[in-house]
């Protein structure tokens, strides 16, 4: 008797260790890219995942915003080709795929270049400092010049910027009256661009710090920086 349970203790490890060694090699589920590596030069975009199904279908997306769907296989040898149902064809050569301490690495070369990805496990989808800009922003100061023209554009301190989810803006209680435009933030740094909806289109450029309900933008084309507060309702 025993023998028989040290036998079966035996089997039950064994099993729940290749079980376990099953689950760290399988390519399935979630993954958030940590590196993207090409000829020693870091190209890792921000808040990057893959999900990977198992019936062969596959998602990307950065962030909240998926922009991805195609399909996936892996062959005998561990090459990984992907197919991306909206997207351009890849002509490049399948990944090369390996396991390792928990993290999926993927090799190939493209254009001569040789290409390096490390993706880790995650259970949820990355939230990315741009998702955090969304919503409704009261301005605090205007720096012009290094000059505060607060006063000037902001006369009654109720001026707004409202960053809506579908990537269009509103200035609101400016002195000229409501502003619109289109904006973009940038994959692979803090970047924020603004284009304004007129005759003559103003083009804005920002990098952007946000730190709890403060944001701060400055400019990349002008001696210009906008310190705001997060709001959750319009001001009259």
């Amino acid at each position: 008797m025993k023998y028989f349970l040290t036998l079966v203790l035996t089997i039950l490890l064994f099993s729940c260790n290749e079980k376990n060694t099953h689950q760290n090699d399988n390519i399935e589920g979630l993954w958030l890219v940590k590196k993207v590596n090409m000829n020693n030069q870091d190209l890792t975009p921000i808040a990057k995942w893959m999900r990977f199904n198992a019936d062969s279908t596959q998602s990307s997306g950065n962030g909240w915003l998926q922009h991805t769907v195609g399909s996936w296989s892996v062959s005998a040898s561990n090459e990984l080709s992907l197919t991306n149902t909206y997207g351009i064809k890849d002509n490049a050569e399948p990944f090369k795929v390996k396991f390792l301490n928990g993290k999926m690495i993927w090799n190939r070369v493209e254009e001569g270049n040789p290409i390096e990805v490390v993706l880790e496990r995650t259970d949820k989808l990355p939230t990315s400092e741009a998702n955090k800009l969304y919503g409704l922003w009261k301005f605090n100061s205007i720096i012009e010049d290094d000059k505060d023209v607060s006063k000037t554009l902001n006369p009654s301190k109720n001026a707004m910027l409202f960053l809506r989810w579908d990537n269009t803006y509103e200035l609101r209680n400016y002195p000229k009256g409501t502003k619109y435009g289109i904006f973009k933030t940038h994959g692979h740094r803090l970047q924020l661009d603004m284009v304004s909806y007129s005759k003559k289109p103003e083009f804005q450029f920002y990098n952007y710090n946000l730190k709890d309900t403060t944001l701060v933008l400055k400019s990349t084309n002008s001696k210009k920086e906008v310190k705001l507060t997060r709001i959750h309702q319009f001001l009259q």
